[in-house]
């Protein structure tokens, strides 16, 4: 997972996404890795970092954004502790192992459908545990979350092929992270 900190860090820089996949290219891989996925993947995925629980977040008005519930100490190294092996089994063969933004992008959004049932499953959770009230907040908290997630993946493109995967890597970040800030209250 050292390639996804590099990759992660450079995720602005389509240079160095490409530069990162061509080292890749070189490394040993087995030959199925990208077809078949580790039984045992779902068992090599870090836990969640935890927190106490934040305090209860300011009522939301009908003119402002409800404000985002106080972000826990997430780092770069918290989410790529999440990614499934796939993603980088994924990144390191074919022609995403030789840069092509194509194949590198649909690599990343495969693993975002994997992060996004997690987010989901997390969030159906919180709201299983919440009254009418508190899952009205929460639910106007997370459609805000999305709408800046999407607003922030968006300034990423610069017109070129690498968004195919800027702007979805982008969006895997954003979408476990905030997994992370709602697994505590999903419990």
């Amino acid at each position: 997972m050292a390639m996804l900190s590099t990759l992660f860090a450079a995720r602005g820089s389509g240079l160095a996404l490409i530069l990162l996949a061509t080292a890749c290219n070189g490394e040993a891989t087995p030959d199925n890795a990208a077809s078949e996925p580790a039984p045992e993947a779902a068992a090599t995925i870090a836990p969640v970092p935890t927190a106490t629980a934040p305090a209860a977040a300011p009522e939301p008005t009908a003119t402002a954004l409800p404000q985002e519930r106080p972000a826990l100490d997430i780092t770069e190294a918290d989410v790529e502790a999440q990614l499934s092996p796939a993603l980088e089994a994924c990144l390191n063969s074919g022609d995403a192992a030789k840069g092509v933004s194509v194949a590198m992008g649909a690599c990343v959004r495969d693993e975002l459908a994997v992060q996004d049932a997690r987010l989901n499953a997390a969030y159906k959770s919180a709201m299983a545990k919440r009254g009418r009230a508190e899952q009205a907040k929460l639910r106007v908290e997370e459609r805000a979350w999305i709408r800046r997630r999407d607003a922030e993946c968006e300034e990423q493109r610069t017109g070129g092929t690498i968004d195919m995967v800027d702007v979805p890597m982008c969006l895997l970040h954003e979408t476990v992270r905030r997994r992370i800030t709602l697994q505590p209250m999903a419990g």
